[in-house]
């Protein structure tokens, strides 16, 4: 038997972490196992084109709409079936949705749902009862906390052993602090300056709002210090005003969208992610994995990440006087910045690699597969 050939669903494929990491799940899937297919409902998108270059085929449907369109399933079902899927995977809300109604049409024998947030912000009941309908069909649903796992079994009524953990992962070559001095440059930063940064879509879930607001309260004993912005998003222009209103506009740093945030990493003295809400954080694991000391919101899932002080700090969510506080307290103690820095990488490189990642998804595969009689 040849390699189980595995197709991905994406809602779509901008820059942004769900599809950051399909991307380097991709990478590292061995080849002679698995042959991956990747599916956009809309289309192919930033990230779309990376996997292309990875040698990896994109197919784009270009037909998600607001409304339900039948049409999406019908094109699915095709694809599955001319391409011999053995394997469905499907990410977030849509593709879940269409990408499940296809699989268990075309009689696909290993369906998996991934679910890569908390449903803070979305408890529409129709989607929990589509969710709760097509889990009985579903060989498991993927959760990437435990944080994200409560949610499932609570609001989908989803049997708590059909849900699985399985943390993202991060490349840990990848965040190597080697490039400090030369990206502080390229970025215009005055020497000496203190560098806080945070990288992730420019929305109200991410939280940036008070991290600029902290900024300005620090600016006053610390007026060099600079924030970097890294990422682009719906708030952007207003984010921009409001460091202009704080009159921290010469402080703060839009970087918008980036494709080398290991270096910018490098760049940073201090990593803060102050969600509001997540599902897991690879924002933070990236930092942590680049050996920066992390300050991020008290929410599930970066209580799971940051399990001690000697990790990172965790403040309350939105509370920008003590995210101001927490990065003075760091700024004040260069040896327990370098202290936990360190530690903060051993964490994500030991429980948040990409190897464990991918082994954990090879293992499920195939026991689903073996389960349903195929010989792998």
């Amino acid at each position: 038997m040849g390699p189980v050939n595995i197709l991905h669903i994406m809602t779509r494929l901008p820059v942004g972490g769900v599809e950051n990491q399909l991307l380097t799940v991709l990478r590292q899937y061995d080849k002679k196992k698995f042959a991956p297919l990747v599916c956009s409902l809309s289309d192919k998108g930033q990230i779309g084109r990376e996997i292309e270059n990875e040698g990896i085929e994109v197919i784009c449907i270009n037909k998600l709409k607001h409304t339900f369109d039948w049409k999406i399933i019908k094109d699915l079902y095709y694809i599955i079936k001319e391409r011999h899927i053995q394997v469905v995977r499907t990410h977030q809300y849509h593709a879940n949705f269409y990408g499940r109604v296809a699989a268990i049409i075309a009689r696909v024998p290993c369906i998996i749902a991934s679910v890569h947030n908390v449903y803070t912000r979305d408890r529409k009941v129709h989607r929990r009862l589509f969710n709760k309908m097509l889990g009985k069909y579903t060989d498991k649903v993927v959760a990437v906390s435990d944080a994200v796992k409560k949610d499932i079994v609570y609001f989908d009524g989803i049997p708590e052993e059909k849900v699985k953990v399985i943390y993202n992962g991060i490349e840990k070559q990848l965040f190597v602090d080697k490039k400090r001095d030369e990206m502080r440059s390229a970025l215009g930063i005055p020497f000496g300056s203190t560098v806080v940064g945070t990288t992730g879509r420019i929305k109200e879930q991410k939280g940036q709002k008070y991290l600029i607001e902290a900024v300005s309260i620090l600016s006053r004993e610390y007026p060099s210090i600079r924030l970097l912005i890294i990422g682009d998003g719906p708030l952007m222009e207003e984010m921009k005003q409001y460091a202009d209103l704080l009159n921290v506009n010469g402080n703060v740093i839009f970087l918008g969208t980036r494709r080398d945030v290991p270096d910018l990493l490098s760049a940073i003295d201090i990593f803060v992610l102050p969600s509001v809400w997540e599902g897991l954080g690879i924002a933070l694991l990236e930092a942590m994995a680049a050996g920066k000391p992390v300050i991020a919101s008290s929410i599930g899932p970066f209580r799971e990440i940051i399990d001690t002080k000697d990790v990172g700090l965790l403040v309350p969510i939105g509370d920008s006087r003590k995210l101001a506080t927490s990065i003075e307290e760091l700024l004040k103690n260069y040896t327990v910045m370098e202290k936990m820095g360190r530690a903060a990488r051993e964490r994500a490189i030991s429980v948040f690699s990409i190897e464990s990642t991918v082994s954990d998804y090879t293992h499920l595969y195939e026991d689903i597969l073996r389960s349903k009689g195929w010989n792998i």
